[in-house]
């Protein structure tokens, strides 16, 4: 690595901030003073850096992946990774946060795997939508789905979600088009599996039998102070909480990820990013201060008569609005869709 400090005039370089973060963000817990400073100063110069990008095949574009672990489902190879893209207007794009360096080349804070679908059902599995060939959809994509975001940077991840959240609703004027995400109960080395263990609850009932689990699981817990009611699943309240994306659908029985079998039991929510930003606001504060969960009117019927007073059931296809993006709470970390 270049020291930090090589530059003549004393302030490093753009190149030489990527360089120094690469090497101390993965010792960022076990850092001396010296190094917290370097790691800071890295971040500070990268972070008002960062561009929103899409992504294909073009070779601007070689090697932005591999820098970057794809915490749900690594690409083995490069073939596995190119069959995941296409060129834009396709069903399969990525999209990215990141920093272009003095030489032209690209560091990802941030990139999140879509699918676009001409279809308007919201998609249940992960491994149909890696297996399904790239194909044009001329255009009418009905939904999108980001199923599986990686973050290795500060707030990154939620400074991405905003961004193809304008890019989806805005730029793009997708009028009839929803963005849901499609997301395993889980997060790191926890997940519902490890909350249903803790409970006593035993799985060998099979999914009917844990399903209502599943909304105990969902249901935020009353924190005592400042952080009101937050979630008991890191994703969701990135989601929720963070973002005040509605709960579209729950599904069971999602076995393309032997880690989803075994930290989620292989159950998946689908989080709805609604147009209208004004209504998203409400339900992250709905979500916050109240313990209120915004669900489908679907959804509601599957959800035990004792939560029913803790829903507030909303639509998904209100008009659009134009408020500012509320970016004062998300996780930091590598966290799946």
């Amino acid at each position: 690595m270049q020291s930090f400090h090589g530059t003549g005039s004393g302030t490093p370089t753009i190149k030489q901030a990527i360089e120094t973060y690469e090497a101390l963000a993965p010792q960022k817990r076990t850092l001396d003073e010296g190094g917290r400073e370097k790691l800071s100063t890295a971040i500070g110069i990268l972070m008002p850096k960062q561009q929103f990008i899409t992504l294909s095949t073009d070779p601007e574009y070689a090697g932005i992946h591999s820098r970057l672990f794809d915490a749900v489902h690594e690409p083995k190879n490069p073939e596995d990774l190119m069959g995941r893209l296409g060129e834009f207007g396709t069903n399969k794009l990525a999209m990215a946060m990141a920093v272009q360096d003095e030489d032209g080349q690209w560091f990802p804070t941030a990139v999140v795997y879509t699918y676009w679908s001409d279809q308007a059902d919201l998609p249940s599995q992960i491994r149909p939508i890696l297996d399904e060939p790239i194909r044009d959809l001329n255009g009418s994509p009905k939904v999108i789905v980001p199923y599986t975001i990686s973050s290795n940077f500060p707030k990154a991840g939620d400074s991405l979600i905003a961004e193809v959240h304008n890019h989806v609703y805005e730029t793009l004027g997708l009028d009839d088009a929803v963005l849901a995400t499609l997301s395993p109960l889980r997060a790191g080395k926890r997940g519902f599996a490890t909350w249903l263990q803790e409970q006593g609850v035993s799985p060998k009932g099979g999914s009917d039998q844990i399903l209502p689990h599943a909304f105990d699981y969902l249901m935020p817990v009353n924190h005592v102070g400042d952080r009101g009611f937050m979630p008991k699943d890191a994703v969701q309240s990135f989601h929720m909480a963070g973002k005040g994306a509605m709960l579209g659908a729950i599904h069971s029985g999602n076995d393309d990820s032997a880690r989803d079998m075994e930290l989620a039991h292989g159950f998946m929510a689908n989080y709805i990013y609604v147009r209208d930003l004004e209504e998203m606001a409400q339900n992250r504060t709905r979500f916050r201060e109240e313990g209120l969960v915004t669900v489908t009117s679907e959804l509601a019927e599957q959800i035990p008569e004792q939560y029913q007073d803790r829903l507030y059931v909303q639509n998904y296809d209100d008009d659009s609005a134009d408020p500012q993006w509320d970016q004062d709470y998300a996780p930091d970390g590598l966290s799946p869709m």
